[in-house]
């Protein structure tokens, strides 16, 4: 449903990583040794399902990461991206991908609570408009990437539960708020994450009286066109724009299939190889449901 970002390269050579996470090294070795497994996750992938091993290696090092530093919102959110590749492209049962987003979840509520120490506490983050919200974080370190995250995990956590336990929760209330804090902090973030996130939930959301009245299909649309208008080749963009546009808009089916026929004659770029590999397994499934 969501899509993972990218990823920088590593600088430092593995085996000293591992090295160092051996002999106990602090919290400035456990983020580098995470970042080492993560710039491996597509070792021994078969299309977009991966090899556990590197995915687990970058969740126990984050992991570590967090342990030794709970207030680093840097080791936070890269121990999200973690669980979130985990959980959509290692995990094959319900069960290990409940797993894998709780623990996101949980993650992402205590640093958002990190995050929000910064503006005065989350009761006050919590009382300001999104926009009033990002101005208030303007000055917190990966703030950007905290609430893009844990709006991602919100709503993967909501799909593996089920919606009763997903309007338990207010999922659909909090992925909105998260996604017009990113959209505020930097709306070109992750290739328009905050817009792709915010077209994603207004295309998938039950429109529920006095719940979820807030949903708009054609709000789906222009977020969607606007992630699309400023990063056009990311895959994603161009694969809910296209899955928005059929369910909700199917005058504008033409332009969804030329879209979908676009992405599915693509490679998948080599350092997202396993990410992309989904999008264009699904823009093919779309064309067929959808051949015109």
């Amino acid at each position: 449903m969501w899509k993972t970002p990218a990823l920088p390269r590593l600088l430092l050579p593995a085996a000293v990583l591992v090295a160092l996470v051996v002999a106990g090294a602090p919290l400035a070795a456990q983020i580098p040794a995470g970042d080492a497994a993560w710039a491996r996750r597509a070792e021994g992938h078969r299309g977009a399902r991966a090899a556990a091993g590197p995915a687990g290696e970058a969740v126990a090092a984050y992991e570590r990461a967090v342990r030794a530093e709970p207030g680093n919102l840097e080791a936070q959110w890269k121990l999200m991206r973690a669980l979130h590749f985990q959980g959509e492209h290692v995990a094959r049962t319900k069960e290990e991908r409940q797993a894998a987003f709780d623990r996101g979840k949980s993650v992402a509520e205590k640093a958002i609570d990190l995050a929000a120490r910064q503006a005065g506490g989350r009761a006050k983050l919590d009382a300001l408009s999104p926009q009033q919200a990002a101005k208030a974080l303007a000055g917190t370190r990966d703030a950007t990437p905290v609430f893009l995250y844990a709006a991602i995990h919100w709503g993967l956590w909501g799909d593996s539960f089920g919606r009763i336990a997903a309007a338990r929760q207010g999922v659909g209330d909090k992925i909105r708020r998260y996604g017009e804090i990113v959209v505020a902090l930097d709306e070109r973030y992750e290739t328009a994450g905050g817009h792709r996130l915010l077209g994603r939930l207004h295309t998938l959301a039950p429109k529920v009286p006095l719940v979820t009245g807030w949903v708009d299909r054609g709000k789906a649309v222009s977020e969607l066109r606007r992630a699309l208008a400023l990063f056009p080749e990311d895959p994603y963009n161009q694969l809910f724009l296209a899955e928005a546009l059929l369910e909700h808009q199917p005058d504008k089916s033409a332009e969804a299939r030329t879209i979908l026929r676009r992405l599915a004659a693509r490679q998948p770029a080599a350092d997202r190889v396993v990410e992309e590999e989904k999008a264009i397994a699904d823009a093919k499934a779309l064309l067929a449901r959808h051949p015109g």
